[in-house]
């Protein structure tokens, strides 16, 4: 019986017979790109020059090309698909489903023609991401080990806001972390009624004007880093 889902020493999850996610697989048409984070983009551009196509959400391929540049992309055939639409190769059908992660994330949903349904997670929060029935389940388990569960988690957005606030009280706060993440924290602290201008350096204003345009509510005060508006405030 083949083998119909498999992870590769390179990290490529590949599901069914075409698919490969989140890393370039030379024996697989399909490459599927499930969210704008580098350690799920390895190989793109090996994808894109020698897969028959490469798929993403919509939201995915903007924030790529705010990224990375909107001729990034271009250099091979690059389709989108919308959660739930459904796009078809020989045999075998796939769809993307939402993950709760950042702007864009999705599970890919394989099924072959024996209708096995076949799926990959991808980087996920367990509260807020809808289950996908599958008849076989290849998990995202970053942080899957028991010794990761943090006693925190339901109360971390309400820590966040406090540790905020009361920084703020003292001075400017500095927030690092990844794009995606970075833009869901600020949409934490908007919905908090916390008025204090984001100041941003450009690619991170550039990826929160995408998040913007997807929905994501992140207020008026967003300014770049060399604005003079933001050193004044600075």
């Amino acid at each position: 019986m083949q083998q119909k889902a498999d992870v590769t020493k390179t990290g490529a999850v590949l599901l069914g017979k075409h698919v490969a996610c989140d890393a370039h697989d030379e024996n697989r048409p399909i490459r599927i790109v499930t969210h704008a984070h580098a350690d799920h983009m390895v190989g793109v551009g090996k994808s894109l020059k020698n897969c028959e196509v490469t798929v993403m959400t919509p939201a995915t391929k903007d924030l790529i090309d705010a990224l990375k540049g909107p001729r990034w992309l271009s250099r091979g055939p690059v389709k989108t698909l919308d959660y739930g639409e459904e796009f078809t190769y020989k045999d075998e059908t796939l769809t993307l489903h939402y993950a709760d992660h950042i702007l864009g994330t999705a599970q890919a949903l394989v099924k072959d023609k024996d209708q096995t349904r076949i799926l990959y997670t991808s980087d996920f929060r367990f509260a807020k991401t809808p289950i996908v029935e599958t008849d076989i389940l290849v998990m995202e388990a970053t942080y899957g080990d028991p010794v990761r569960v943090r006693p925190f988690s339901m109360m971390v957005e309400g820590m966040l806001i406090s540790l905020v606030e009361q920084g703020l009280q003292k001075g400017p706060v500095y927030v690092f972390g990844y794009h995606g993440k970075l833009q869901k924290m600020m949409r934490i602290l908007y919905e908090a009624k916390i008025k204090t201008p984001f100041i941003v350096p450009e690619k991170i204003f550039n990826v929160s004007k995408v998040c913007e345009r997807h929905g994501m509510k992140l207020g008026k005060q967003l300014l770049k880093y060399d604005e003079e508006k933001a050193q004044t405030i600075l």
